[in-house]
């Protein structure tokens, strides 16, 4: 059984479930029809980003907005890749740099001490 099989009998089914509806539902159902078809018949503008061969195909042409909604992404994403690097470059040390540091004696006695390591210890003895 084939895909145009498999429709036939599935609009052979829908026909006959329809027919047994009673007239008020189906009025109800093609009223219903109308209006979305209407609804989709004019469509309306809404804000948003667009994405990359997703534009609409029937306008014939790509307007301003289209234009300025690629520079306003293209400087979104540029800003938080360099708030990203910056923030990392912040607040991640990197290890290297504190292996050197440790290996050259740079480091201040007090991070050679680590008063939680011990009870950390002792705590994993006890169980």
């Amino acid at each position: 059984m084939n895909e145009r099989d498999i429709a036939k009998r599935i609009t052979q089914h829908l026909n006959y479930g329809a027919n047994q509806l009673d007239r008020s539902v189906l009025e109800r159902l093609q009223s219903a029809r109308k209006q979305a078809l209407a609804a989709h018949a004019s469509p309306q503008q809404v804000f948003g980003i667009a994405m990359a061969g997703h534009g609409d195909v029937h306008s014939g042409h790509h307007g301003h907005h289209g234009h300025l909604r690629f520079w306003i992404s293209l400087a979104v994403l540029l800003l938080g890749l360099l708030i990203a690097f910056n923030w990392q470059e912040i607040n991640g040390a990197d290890p290297d740099d504190v292996d050197a540091n440790l290996l050259a004696g740079e480091l201040p006695v007090h991070a050679f001490l680590d008063s939680d390591f011990n009870s950390w210890l002792d705590q994993s003895l006890r169980h």
